[in-house]
């Protein structure tokens, strides 16, 4: 069975367990934030004695890539093509989004394009299994470059394990007169998935050898900063992603500017006082995490509202949290000031498919408002968006917070006579460095979307380890949604078993054909077949845990979870 290929003994960086938070599920709401510093420094100081973003090895490989975009930039049919899966691809929307809007506003071409797997559709909602093809990543990627000469690709998968962007990068090499391939993942090269890709004839890591060759003629670039394990093991979308952000802005101004080699850790120290300036408000941000985690527990929701940039991240991360902890599309939603009117993505208005894709605050405001309980959370998210809303907002039952993202300058917005239950500040630092005056307003723009990024971030996993998503700092509840997600679903089971792979494996399957006792047909079956059916199954992992821990029936631990959601007190009692 070619699901059962052994997986390399050294687990990659991106999978390991975190040491900082191993406890973070039985953490206080203030400790939880101190955690997520922690962990969010290891971003810039690297990890383990791998290379942050601020080694020079890093910075040096940067500088290359930004001069190969800078000389795309001025290539009238040159292309930057960013493009991943999930989290990745959503970054690399926004980069795209925010980047065209400053060229045009200095008069030259927009010439950033983004690809997600999934298309537009995954920009919101999760369509995981799109990231599993490598012939439609290659596909995708010719048609958008067909007229172009000369393309930088910039392919985003943290764990380097993304079939879709293998068959980019395949296709890149295969054409490298065209082509200047960017690898960007935060593993060492020789930890890539070593696993076959089905229907295909390679391996991601065959991918990245033929990238370690291209590389050493300046061919083809791996830029792979070892920031550390995510605080929630395997949470890409969290300092992951944060990291790609930076590297892809900070690549993106350097080269549009034309910036020398040292402005980059000037940039980087922008983004690490950022990171201190958010973090500071340890109060506040676990004021947050808490009336969020409250209403989930009481099975209320969290709605963000914000206008433009903040408003996308928000929105990106709701769209996060229900193949990362199993959550409903409903428990977490964003909503964004004038919908896909503003958006310029690729598809253009997807509202007409669906209530999943009613994203203005207009939408907000007809559909949700008049369903609003006590129980529900409303986060407004930067000044802008006050100008946006409706009164009727603040008349709801709901709790409401409201958060502001200004300059050490200028002070935030007053709110007179509205009733909040929490009002955070945060204060963007002042930009100092000379060097980068250039660049002021977007590096403005960029860095106070960063700073949402890093608040509702915090407030949506310290929501979901509230509410019992986590075990010690593992998500349990993951959607077994895609080839990746099968592997990790199965280290899962293994991990609080200490079972064999192939008996955490037989596990899992039990929990995802609801049987104790598997036929031919079940462990014959295609890791794709499993992922079909485990579409719209619940808790499929914290059953496979108990089933694998306890030797209890399917059934069995089911019962046990409807009596004590929070697995790692199960473990303890029952084992």
């Amino acid at each position: 069975m070619r699901y059962l290929d052994k997986i390399s003994m050294e687990q990659p960086v991106t999978e390991k367990s975190n040491i900082l938070s191993q406890s973070i599920d039985i953490a206080s709401s203030k400790e939880i934030i101190s955690i997520l510093y922690a962990c969010d420094q290891e971003i810039f100081n690297g990890w383990d004695g791998g290379k942050g973003v601020n080694n020079e090895t890093v910075v040096e490989k940067m500088h290359k890539v930004a001069n190969k975009i800078s000389q795309t930039i001025e290539n009238p049919k040159g292309a930057v093509v960013i493009s991943g899966c999930g989290t990745s691809g959503r970054i690399a929307f926004l980069t795209a989004r925010t980047f065209n809007k400053y060229l045009k506003m200095k008069g030259k071409n927009p010439c950033f394009h983004y690809i997600i797997a999934g298309s537009d559709r995954a920009l919101f909602t999760s369509i995981e299994l799109a990231e599993d093809d490598p012939f439609i990543g290659a596909k995708t990627l010719k048609e958008v470059t067909e007229d172009k000469t000369e393309v930088v690709y910039i392919g985003v998968t943290c764990g380097f394990s993304a079939p879709f962007v293998a068959g980019q990068l395949d296709f890149c090499l295969s054409h490298t007169s065209k082509f200047t391939p960017v690898l960007m993942g935060f593993n060492y090269p020789h930890q890539a998935r070593n696993i076959q890709i089905e229907k295909w004839y390679k391996t991601f890591l065959t991918v990245v050898k033929e990238l370690e060759k291209a590389e050493k003629l300046d061919e083809a670039f791996i830029l792979n900063p070892i920031v550390g394990p995510e605080p929630i093991t395997g949470s890409s979308r969290m300092k992951s992603g944060t990291t790609t952000r930076i590297l892809l802005e900070i690549l993106s101004i350097t080269a549009i500017h034309q910036f020398p080699k040292s402005s980059i850790p000037t940039c980087i120290s922008m983004y690490e006082s950022v990171c201190g300036s958010v973090y500071k408000h340890t109060e506040s941000l676990a004021g947050l995490m808490q009336l969020a985690g409250d209403s989930l527990t009481a099975k209320g929701h969290v709605y963000y509202l914000g206008h433009s940039g903040l408003g996308l991240m928000a929105m990106i991360d709701a769209s996060e949290c229900p193949p990362t902890y199993g959550a409903s599309f409903l428990d977490i939603r964003g909503f964004v000031t004038g919908g896909f009117l503003h958006l310029n993505n690729n598809d253009g208005d997807l509202s007409h498919l669906g209530w999943q894709y009613k994203i203005s605050i207009q939408d907000f405001e007809s559909d949700v408002i008049p369903t609003l309980t006590s129980q529900d959370f409303v986060v407004l998210l930067g000044e802008e968006v006050l100008k946006e809303i409706s009164p009727s907002v603040f008349d709801a039952p709901c709790k409401k917070a409201y958060v502001s993202f200004y300059w050490e300058e200028l002070p935030p917005a007053e709110l007179k006579n509205v009733d909040l239950n929490l009002m955070v500040n945060i204060s963007v630092p002042e930009l100092e460095s000379m060097v980068l005056a250039p660049a002021r307003d977007v590096s403005k723009q960029v860095l106070e979307e960063v700073a949402c990024k890093w608040v509702v971030n915090s407030l949506s996993t310290g929501a979901h380890i509230l509410k019992g998503k986590v075990c010690q700092n593992m998500m349990i509840d993951v959607k077994v949604s895609n080839n990746k997600l099968f592997h990790r679903a199965v280290g899962i089971v293994q991990k609080y078993s200490h079972l064999t792979t192939e008996e955490s494996q037989q596990c899992l399957l039990k929990s995802i054909y609801g049987t104790d006792c598997l036929t031919d047909d079940h462990t014959s079956a295609s890791v794709v077949s499993h992922i079909g059916a485990a579409a719209n199954k619940d808790l499929i992992v914290p059953v496979a845990i108990l089933v694998a821990s306890l030797h209890c029936t399917v059934e069995g631990a089911k019962d046990l979870i409807k009596k004590q959601p929070i697995i790692r007190k199960l473990l303890l009692v029952e084992g």
